[in-house]
């Protein structure tokens, strides 16, 4: 997705409100990717949005910003564990291919 089909997105998430500037989304937008990106391994919707809505409300970097990623990070651990799941074979089938043969 790009960065101009977040916006409405984001504008939604943060409570936008009407005659705001929206010059700067973009930017936080493509952070937000980036962050999620190097956080997952791939671009997660939701997590952009929720990280872009944090770059935006702590545009200047201080203590706060850490603390609101750090919120976020068992939504981050969930995604990459969620990759790593597979579904549980069914044995059954395997085992009546080996009778076969």
């Amino acid at each position: 997705m790009t960065e101009e089909e977040y916006i409405p997105k984001v504008k939604s998430h943060i409570g936008w409100e009407e005659g705001m500037d929206d010059t700067m989304l973009p930017f936080y937008i493509k952070q937000g990717k980036n962050y999620v990106l190097k956080a997952t391994g791939k671009e997660v919707e939701y997590l952009v949005i929720m990280c872009s809505g944090i770059f935006y409300d702590y545009r200047v970097a201080e203590k706060e910003l850490s603390e609101a990623l750090d919120a976020i990070t068992p939504f981050i651990v969930q995604e990459v564990y969620s990759d790593l799941e597979e579904p549980a074979q069914d044995t059954s089938t395997s085992e009546a291919i080996q009778e076969v043969y």
